[in-house]
């Protein structure tokens, strides 16, 4: 297992090594976007096309991987993750109530962010903002009005079932190496037990504990639905269809927290998941719940919303 887990890392530094011409000691280089985020800004009207294409997906799936390979035997907090730079997660968001941070959400084009249904209960679309561009939580990057915000028409928030939302903004975005959007995973695609997805935030770094000011991000591995569904909560507390779990039902792991709630799980360079519930955070006995964003209630009615045509 050791040589197996050694092998993996020299294979994931070799593609971030050839990828930007660096190795630095056994580390992956410096993750960059800039490449491809000036194509991004020129193809902002047609970008859920752009993001379709072969090439921009295999550099997704690249920079993903140079990341994987950062955080492969990391022992800092999400829980259990390790300081991030918005550069390596572009798509990563801030949703703020006035000026307070409430919630993570995920850029997917340059006027739709996604969220966490359960993040847009309580404030008007008046009262929020969003924060971009910035590994800190309380500065730096760009800020933006948000002009209105849908919760899906099935969600409930009892069960957290159906647990997305959408935030328009008011302004489009200007593509950059630190905003960028993501591809959303394909419908009705199939989700695989037992590999490492990466989940980001600035949500608690341990239950009950401080929030973090810089963002934090980690690996977290995927759980088969079999064991997802035997957990020590009501059994009908999980939803197949649009929840999945990822983290350890034997021992602590990482895992997301409060305040990450909204943001993004990304799996191979692909936005699999949101944020959505869980008990507790990292306690090694209840992985952590994810929205199944290839679920086909939650997937038409996401791009159903972002493929329209913009008002003139």
């Amino acid at each position: 297992m050791v040589n197996r887990i050694f092998l993996l890392l020299l294979v994931l530094i070799s593609v971030c090594g050839e990828e930007t011409g660096m190795i630095n000691a056994g580390k992956a280089a410096d993750i960059d976007y800039s490449d491809i985020a000036g194509e991004a800004e020129r193809h902002k009207n047609d970008i859920l096309k752009f993001l379709n294409q072969t090439r921009v997906q295999e550099k997704y799936k690249t920079m993903y991987k140079c990341l994987l390979s950062k955080l492969l035997g990391s022992t800092r907090r999400i829980v259990s993750g390790r300081n991030t730079s918005i550069a390596a997660v572009p798509w990563q968001v801030s949703l703020r109530e006035k000026t307070y941070p409430i919630c993570g959400g995920s850029v997917i084009t340059d006027l739709w962010l996604l969220t966490a249904a359960h993040c847009l209960l309580r404030a008007r679309s008046s009262e929020l903002t969003v924060r971009l561009a910035s590994s800190w939580k309380t500065h730096g990057g760009e800020m933006y009005d948000v002009k209105e915000c849908f919760v899906h028409p099935r969600y409930v928030s009892k069960t957290k079932v159906n647990d997305v939302g959408l935030v328009r903004l008011y302004t489009p975005l200007r593509f950059t190496e630190k905003v960028l959007p993501i591809k959303l995973v394909a419908r009705e695609s199939r989700l695989l037990a037992d590999v490492p997805a990466i989940v980001s935030g600035w949500g608690k770094l341990q239950e009950g504990g401080p929030s973090a000011t810089y963002l934090q991000s980690s690996t977290i591995k995927t759980v088969a639905m079999k064991l997802c569904k035997r957990t020590g909560l009501d059994r009908n507390a999980i939803d197949p269809p649009s929840m999945f779990c990822a983290g350890s039902f034997t021992q602590p792991s990482p895992d997301a927290c409060q305040g990450d709630s909204g943001g993004p799980i990304v799996y191979d360079g692909v936005l699999i998941g949101v944020v959505s519930w869980g008990l507790g955070c990292a306690r090694g006995n209840f992985p952590g719940v994810y929205t199944r964003l290839s679920h086909p209630v939650i997937w038409d009615w996401v791009n159903g919303y972002i493929s329209k045509k913009e008002d003139s």
